[in-house]
């Protein structure tokens, strides 16, 4: 297949995407780092004691998401039930949530009382990440061969024994793929600790904020941030490494398996525990939004709505209707540019060695903290000589920056499947080498870009921690202003802020399950 001549070149719009909105703000942060007087930051105390807060309460959020995931693991991929393709995208519904609403959530299901800490903490991020360890482990737990276990049991061996000796050291490299993914998603937690936690449960992308938004110290916000991604670039180092022993040899799926015996107890009690896992913390984060202290209301969505004032004495909150239109309009230039510079990248992998090499190059910001991003971005175009905060696009610009990864991952597998031959057909038919392209690739690119550009704005509308370091105090989005609520006292903060994180939920699944649906229909 010949590719046009343009399609060569698809390259340069991705690679100057990163080079201006990723390699330029990391060197200003760099800058920061290197400058005068490093070593007395690096050698203060406080990040180090923060880092080790923040490595406890990974590790426990990880063991946790292990303990509640590996059972959903091997139900949902495993064994065939009535319901189990819903099950399946019920248990994965956490992780497209953004964090402020799983937040506001889990404070709405236990109380205000018992709404902060590090068991609150550790409880959220499980429920947040249990969905990678179900996907992923799952993903290997469906190829293995289950007649090795048969084997195992005729011999003698227990069903613990075969467990552990024939399952478990097969599902070792998937385990330990997601518990790096799960301990790096806790360890750079923003939203999470800032609303349910305390002393105890610091990160050190927390830290990085207050120093930038409270104390002004970017030199220590850049140590900080850099002694973050040393950690977050190690783990993800070692992830690496096991995804690359699950990929070793071929594999194939194994046809699903009919519960019997006490195994269909042991599916029923599973399935029912994700059904109440998942629907719990959403069902009384809905009661909370019609829920006063005199009973049934709908002040919280009529103060939403702009039918009723919020009494914001002397903090300043917003207006809750305007901020969900200024998430609307980040969402969409975030899914425009995104499904732009990600579809360009993902078109450049078939036609350019260099378009192979910069599409691997849009996967870096999933290993960069959004506070690394948000504190790079903000020194490198938050003021002079180049300062764009006025302009209002520094966070569309941060959310396409952690979208196009998406894009990307979306399209490029999608584009590569398709059968080069329909291009091949055209050329010989008197098209033009552009036209011939786009009658082979531009159906499918078609759908895939719209699919894309969804799940960028549904990862725009939940983002908070790029957003918490580039929004004005008078540009808040709806996840800035749910915490802004929640930091204020009174049942009247609590119930709108409820009503919007509702709101929230409701549009981001919309997205993801709108998108799910069209590629399946694809």
């Amino acid at each position: 297949m010949t590719a046009p001549t343009w399609l060569r070149w698809a390259w340069i719009a991705p690679a100057g995407f990163l080079l201006a909105f990723l390699v330029v703000p990391l060197a200003s942060l760099a800058g920061q780092v290197l400058s005068p007087g490093t070593i007395e930051y690096v050698s203060d105390s406080l990040a180090w004691r923060v880092a080790g807060l923040a490595t406890v309460q990974a590790l426990a959020s990880t063991a946790v998401s292990l303990v509640v995931g590996l059972p959903m693991a091997n139900v949902l991929t495993r064994y065939r039930f009535p319901g189990r393709r819903w099950a399946l995208a019920l248990a994965t519904v956490p992780f497209v949530l953004p964090t402020v609403v799983v937040a506001l959530a889990f404070r709405s299901l236990v109380g205000s009382d018992l709404g902060s800490g590090f068991l609150i903490v550790v409880l959220a991020h499980a429920y947040l990440n249990m969905a990678v360890v179900v996907r992923i482990v799952g993903a290997r737990w469906s190829t293995i061969d289950p007649r090795l276990d048969i084997a195992a049991r005729t011999l003698g061996a227990s069903r613990w024994t075969a467990f552990r000796t024939v399952t478990l050291p097969a599902l070792g490299p998937a385990i330990a793929s997601a518990a790096a993914i799960v301990f790096v998603f806790s360890f750079t937690s923003l939203g999470i600790v800032l609303l349910l936690g305390d002393s105890t449960t610091r990160t050190l992308e927390s830290l990085v904020l207050r120093q930038t938004s409270i104390l002004l110290d970017f030199q220590a916000a850049a140590v900080s941030a850099a002694i973050q991604a040393i950690v977050v670039g190690s783990v993800l180092w070692w992830a690496a490494r096991t995804r690359n022993a699950i990929s070793g040899g071929a594999m194939r799926t194994f046809r699903l398996r009919r519960p019997l015996g006490s195994s269909r107890w042991a599916v029923g009690i599973v399935v029912a525990a994700t059904v109440v896992i998942v629907l719990a913390p959403v069902s009384s984060l809905v009661w909370s939004s019609v829920r006063s202290s005199s009973g049934f209301t709908m002040s919280w969505w009529a103060i939403f709505a702009g039918f009723e004032t919020i009494d914001a004495g002397s903090t300043r909150i917003g207006s809750p209707l305007s901020a969900m239109a200024r998430s609307l309009s980040f969402a969409l230039i975030t899914g425009l540019v995104a499904a732009a510079i990600g579809g360009l990248a993902a078109m450049s992998v078939l036609a350019h060695r260099l378009g192979r090499a910069f599409a691997l190059a849009t996967a870096l910001p999933l290993g960069i903290s959004a506070a690394t991003l948000g504190l790079g971005t903000m020194l490198a175009y938050g003021r002079p000589p180049v300062d764009l905060r006025a302009t209002g696009l520094l966070i569309p610009i941060a959310h396409a920056l952690i979208a196009v990864p998406l894009v990307v991952a979306v399209a490029t597998p999608t584009l590569r499947s398709t059968d080069s031959r329909l291009v091949t057909v055209a050329a010989t038919l008197g098209a033009r080498p552009s036209r011939a392209w786009w009658t082979g690739y531009g159906p499918t690119l078609r759908t895939v870009m719209i699919a894309a550009g969804g799940l960028a704005c549904a990862v725009s509308l939940g983002e908070f921690g790029a957003a918490s370091f580039l929004a004005r105090a008078d540009g808040p989005t709806v996840p800035l202003v749910i915490a802004r609520l929640l930091g204020r006292p009174g049942e009247a903060s609590f119930g709108v802020a409820a009503a919007m994180a509702v709101v929230l939920v409701v549009m981001t699944t919309t997205l993801v399950a709108a998108v799910d649906r069209g590629g399946r229909r694809s």
